[in-house]
């Protein structure tokens, strides 16, 4: 799976943690983990593995499941809040 940002109103940074204002009309808090995932993101794909061994490097090794399996979990949740785009497709080489 591989991910991109969506785009957004605004934005607000404060003690590692974003507010995020969407076009949906929301304002989402995140918490630190979710902040250092959607940060990560930018407009062009960024696999999840990449993104879950960065997180590993800021937040250290999960307790419970794999890196992977809980950054895909994570980046679905950002999805289903319209803060970022998924495909679940391999890239075309």
């Amino acid at each position: 799976m591989r991910a991109r940002r969506q785009e957004i109103v605004d934005e607000y940074v404060e003690d590692g943690r974003v507010a995020v204002y969407t076009t949906a009309g929301m304002v989402v808090l995140l918490s630190e983990l979710a902040t250092s995932a959607w940060q990560m993101l930018g407009p062009d794909w960024i696999e999840t593995d990449r993104i879950a061994a960065r997180l590993v490097e800021q937040h250290g090794e999960p307790a419970d499941g794999s890196s992977e399996d809980l950054t895909a979990r994570a980046l679905r949740s950002l999805a289903e809040l319209s803060l970022a785009d998924l495909d679940a497709d391999e890239p075309s080489t």
